[in-house]
């Protein structure tokens, strides 16, 4: 998951040579041909940076190590990006890239991570039960498993430490201060459990989406949602929940009984566009090409833009350059992006709507 904060310090980091590095990798299969890719990239970047007259180029290092790593290749996601300066040497794994990109710049060329931080066709899936927690995020594309063990409890047992004497059950919190249930018993002492087990991991994955507005599904046993619902403190938890035993459920399993979440969060935002350009209409407010919405965009006067990505892609690299800081100026202002699809809707380009 990349998130908002990193991609904050990135923009943050300028200099003479940022080289930013994106390809994208396959999941299951052949993972030589991930690690082929990214041995392409980093020697690209070098070629370019020589080509600039560079000859420290220690700190592209960290990238270089990966290619010998076997066992890095045989564990990504859908995309693999990596920031390397002076200053910055990361890599991050991505739900989607479509191309490979390697660019050596006086800043990084983030759009393609802007694109996973932008609040549409997500979803988190939370993979519950008594002996196991997983964590996903969805895309329209698939589902992939985030590392969250570092902050949430594996399993009920870890995260509450039980201590059981006679009628008494103790608990441990995450912060090691002792919560005491007197005269429990039965559903009622089990009840209790729950609710601290839930609460822990609820306290240990908001550290990963405090600050998200992504639909959380609950994959769990039916009476979990009740309790679950009660103890986060997760503004989007969603309606929806998938029912069962999650620990028989694989990822694409998971994935395909979300497909409801998805269509409604599609259909629903796409309808709030569409009726804000037919508004805008009357009042002068849409904006239909790229360079006065880039304009517009410099001044703070961009409230929404859709996007279509058939049209991104077939862009040129210097109408990409303009997009890349358009959609960042956007979405520094707190307007919406919406990138979606043809079939989608009738608009096969891009547009914008002002905010006055």
């Amino acid at each position: 998951m990349f998130k908002k904060d990193k991609l904050k310090q990135l923009r943050s980091i300028t200099g003479d040579h940022c080289v930013s590095i994106y390809i994208p990798t396959e999941i299951t299969g052949d993972y030589e041909i991930n690690r082929i890719r990214w041995k392409n990239a980093c020697q690209d970047a070098l070629n370019q940076l020589k080509a600039k007259g560079v000859e420290k180029t220690s700190f592209l290092k960290p990238a270089v190590d990966l290619i010998d790593d076997p066992a890095f290749w045989a564990h990504q996601s859908a995309g693999l990006a990596g920031f390397y300066s002076e200053e910055e040497q990361s890599h991050h794994h991505l739900l989607s890239v479509s191309d490979s990109i390697t660019a050596v710049d006086n800043k990084f060329h983030l759009s393609p991570v802007l694109k996973e931080v932008l609040n549409e066709d997500r979803v988190f899936v939370l993979a519950l039960s008594q002996n196991e927690v997983r964590f996903f995020e969805a895309v329209p594309s698939g589902i992939f498993p985030v590392k969250i063990k570092d902050v949430v409890p594996g399993d009920m047992s870890e995260a509450l430490n039980l201590d059981i004497d006679g009628n008494s059950l103790q608990t441990r919190s995450p912060g090691n201060s002792t919560i005491v249930h007197g005269n429990d018993s039965g559903d009622d002492k089990e009840n209790v459990r729950l609710r601290q087990y839930f609460r822990s991991v609820d306290e240990g994955l908001l550290y990963f989406i405090h600050d998200e507005q992504v639909p959380l599904v609950l994959a769990g046993v039916e009476e979990y949602y009740n309790i679950y619902e009660e103890v986060t403190e997760y503004k989007y938890f969603s309606k929806h929940m998938v029912t069962g035993n999650p620990e028989d459920l694989s990822p694409q399993d998971l994935r395909s009984q979300i497909e409801p979440v998805f269509k409604e969060l599609k259909e629903k935002r796409i309808q709030n566009f569409v009726e804000s350009y037919n508004k805008g209409a009357d009042k002068n407010l849409n904006i239909d090409d790229l360079p006065t919405i880039a304009a517009y965009a410099d001044l703070g006067n961009v409230a929404q833009m859709l996007i279509c990505q058939s049209y991104w892609d077939e862009m040129g690299k210097d109408q990409k350059i303009i997009l890349d800081e358009t959609m960042l100026s956007i979405y520094d202002k707190g307007g919406d992006i919406i990138v979606t699809e043809e079939q989608d809707h009738e608009c096969e380009t891009l547009h914008a709507i002002k905010r006055y």
